[in-house]
């Protein structure tokens, strides 16, 4: 049981981003389940118990990369929403490797769930997307913005003026493991349009229980003998509260 411990603790984090772990958690422990199913001889049922459960509350996230089919009632499977796929995609953890690594089907469909995430990405990339004017080089010196007595000196930089598809490209060939936050606050004006939809995706929680432990501190700071407390000192005192360093 410690894979789905590490899972429950990835994905009730507070102070961390928690969403891009529901996708590589959910195959990696269908995964573990598989392997197990050969060695053990008196919790089978357990095992199967387990994996029958898993695949019905997160039966979404299974559609989505292709490991079962949709339902024939016509329902929408829980953790359906394609903001789980981009977040996971997103997340220089994770990228795209949890495909490669834990989803089991052939490779063919593999190469479809990437480019379906890929897509997913690039469509809200471009949504996002606001075209700004283009100044030369002569023009910003007319302006003079930014110009200090030594300017001249510095070497100026040159934006390329990527499309999301490359900025996406690049993405996934720096990816490797970094801290998401990290990485986005280094390279955010280097992927400018992946940022955009990478910061509005990653900053969904993945469960309520940070929100839970919010009304618990407001429960233990407003006891009985502090019922006179006014709602703005609540309000600042669990502010503080929950965001201390």
């Amino acid at each position: 049981m410690n894979p789905f411990g590490e899972a429950t603790d990835l994905t009730q984090g507070e102070k961390i981003v928690t969403i891009s772990s529901v996708v590589p958690s959910v195959p990696s422990l269908n995964h573990h389940l598989e392997k197990l199913k050969p060695q053990v001889r008196f919790l089978s049922s357990l095992v199967r118990s387990l994996q029958v459960s898993l695949k019905k509350r997160f039966g979404g996230i299974f559609i989505n990369v292709k490991m079962a089919t949709l339902t024939q009632d016509g329902t929408t499977a829980p953790f359906s929403d394609p903001v789980y796929l981009k977040a996971a995609a997103l997340d220089p953890a994770f990228s795209l490797m949890w495909i490669d690594h834990h989803v089991l089907v052939s490779l063919e469909v593999k190469a479809e769930v990437r480019q379906h995430v890929k897509e997913l990405i690039l469509r809200e990339a471009v949504e996002t997307e606001q075209p700004t004017p283009c100044v030369d080089e002569e023009e910003q010196e007319s302006l003079g913005q930014g110009e200090g007595l030594f300017a001249a000196y510095h070497k100026r930089k040159k934006d390329v003026g990527t499309t999301p598809a490359l900025q996406l490209s690049h993405y996934l060939h720096i990816a490797d493991g970094q801290n998401v936050l990290l990485f986005w606050a280094m390279n955010m004006k280097v992927l400018p349009s992946l940022f955009k939809v990478a910061i509005r995706v990653l900053a969904v929680p993945a469960s309520s229980a940070p929100v839970e432990r919010v009304f618990s501190h407001g429960g233990i700071i407003l006891r009985p003998h502090r019922a006179q407390m006014s709602d703005r000192l609540l309000t600042n005192l669990v502010f503080c509260k929950c965001n201390a360093l």
